[in-house]
């Protein structure tokens, strides 16, 4: 009878983390950015290249605190911000300037200290 409730706990605990686990978000792949695209194409970002090479998910995702690659956590996407921002000071995406969208902000000016990435227009957004 000892062993079949310790069968059981045990049968129960493995369920319990399996689920958690099979539960968890996990980050995509890729993400398309397309809701500001009024002048320019899409943007597919590889995310699963950048989950290994940026040290922090915070450096982009500044909003969710202590976020990590398997933490699970959900994020808010960039649009809900950035999109039409409320405030001023906040950096918009239908900017086209290197100074005012966020994306051209976070993302050139990272590649251009890492001396890899795309740093041109056509890069990012391919011609169609």
């Amino acid at each position: 009878m000892k062993k079949t409730l310790s069968a059981l706990g045990l049968l129960i605990v493995l369920f319990a983390v399996t689920f958690a686990v099979g539960a968890a978000v996990k980050p995509p792949d890729e993400v398309v950015i397309d809701a500001a695209q009024a002048k320019k194409s899409a943007v597919t970002f590889p995310h699963a290249d950048h989950v290994t090479r940026v040290p922090d998910c915070t450096t982009c995702h500044h909003t969710t605190k202590g976020l990590t690659a398997s933490s699970g956590q959900e994020v808010a996407s960039c649009t809900s911000c950035h999109l039409d921002p409320e405030k001023a000071e906040t950096p918009g995406m239908r900017e086209m300037s290197l100074k005012k969208n966020p994306f051209h902000m976070v993302c050139i000016d990272c590649h251009k200290e890492e001396t890899k990435g795309p740093t041109k227009c056509d890069d990012c957004h391919p011609k169609g």
